[in-house]
């Protein structure tokens, strides 16, 4: 039997994943975002068939192989898997209660954006599992919590064999206090500058023009991604809210955002548009998390760090009251050690070693204001 995609026993990692119809739909479910994840459980009376993860490849094409996955079933973890029309997985080896969770790794990064009217190729098109006739799936629903952790190549997890990245580790860590968690990054990408092999078919992430001293200028939503999963699907709800799954009542709890090195690194950014666009990106993102913590993480590199530092500062003075913005500072210490040649960390993409670090440390800053908010 075939268990398929709308099957109240799959649970997808929010803000990650479209469908054939709209956010949902029951042909299959699609994500261009490292890091996605899906999980099921389904009981079975043998183990006769080995559980086949059933995938769309029609859209793959061109120089570059399919993405990568991993997966996590029943305690067994497999890597680096392709995607391919069929899938076995290995690990059901008992009969009863099975638990599967399969992530995205890793992809090239080209042509997984899309553009209007039509998808990505470059993407993970998931149709369903195929498990034993007879099988009984156990339903099951996303937590009502989760973080958005946003960024570029480093949020990503180039220079970190993909799935050693703070962004994974940090939403794992989220995930055992009862938190889902999605994971937006885009090579190349910043608050202004296009993601993405350049010339680069992802936005911006809020494309300001015109700005004077960092205050005004055009905003451009065609060009600007913060709002959108990809070229074809918003990321808000009909009250124009930050949405897990397309409805309503379901915007993120944590956001986390690490931008600016791109834009320190590749020098086309105007410096007013740049902090114009921080300050409106941070007010936007507010007005459609009204009551998420947002944490700016300052680039560890600390790329425009300044800039981001104002940004916060400016948007303190205007709205005291809000007490859940909040910057998250490696410090400089660490940007020297990245900046040195053949350096224990790494360098500009930092390596496991880095992010590890990095990981624990964002970690504990999110769960103590987690937890201050809480008393």
């Amino acid at each position: 039997m075939t268990i398929p995609v709308d099957s109240p026993a799959f649970v997808f990692s929010p803000g990650n994943w479209v469908g054939d119809a709209g956010r949902g739909g029951s042909k299959f479910r699609q994500t261009w975002n490292s890091f996605a994840y899906f999980r099921i459980a389904w009981e079975s009376a043998t183990t006769n068939v080995v559980p086949t993860l059933l995938m769309d490849t029609s859209t793959y094409g061109g120089p570059f192989g399919p993405p990568k996955m991993v997966c996590r079933l029943d305690g067994l973890w497999t890597g680096d898997f392709s995607c391919a029309p069929e899938v076995p997985l290995a690990g059901a080896v008992k009969p009863g209660k099975h638990e599967l969770t399969v992530y995205l790794k890793s992809s090239a990064e080209k042509l997984r954006w899309g553009t209007p009217g039509e998808s990505g190729s470059n993407v993970v098109r998931v149709v369903g599992l195929r498990v034993e006739a007879g099988s009984k799936v156990i339903p099951d629903a996303p937590k009502s919590k989760w973080a958005l952790i946003i960024g570029d190549s480093i949020t990503q997890g180039v220079g970190a064999y993909e799935m050693e990245c703070y962004s994974h580790l940090v939403g794992e860590a989220l995930r055992t206090q009862g938190y889902e968690y999605g994971v937006s990054a885009c090579g190349w990408s910043g608050w202004l500058f296009r993601g993405d092999n350049p010339p680069g078919d992802v936005p911006g992430y809020y494309v300001i023009s015109n700005s004077v001293a960092g205050v005004g200028g055009q905003y451009y939503d065609d060009l600007s991604r913060w709002n959108k999963i990809d070229a074809n699907h918003s990321f808000l709800d009909v009250a124009g809210h930050l949405s897990a799954y397309g409805g309503t009542g379901q915007e993120p709890s944590v956001i986390t955002i690490n931008y600016g090195t791109n834009d320190a690194i590749h020098k086309q950014a105007d410096p007013s548009d740049l902090l114009a666009s921080m300050a409106q990106g941070l007010l936007a993102l507010r007005k459609a998390a009204p009551n998420a913590h947002i944490f700016i993480i300052i680039p560890f590199g600390q790329y425009k760090a300044a800039e981001l530092y104002q940004a916060v500062e400016n948007y303190r003075t205007a709205y005291p009251k809000d007490k859940k913005v909040k910057v998250l500072d490696m410090g400089a210490d660490v940007a020297v050690s990245l900046a040195a040649p053949k350096g224990y960390w790494g360098g500009l993409h930092p390596n496991p070693r880095a992010h590890a670090v990095f990981a624990a440390k964002i970690t504990a800053e999110i769960m103590a204001a987690l937890c201050a908010d809480a008393r």
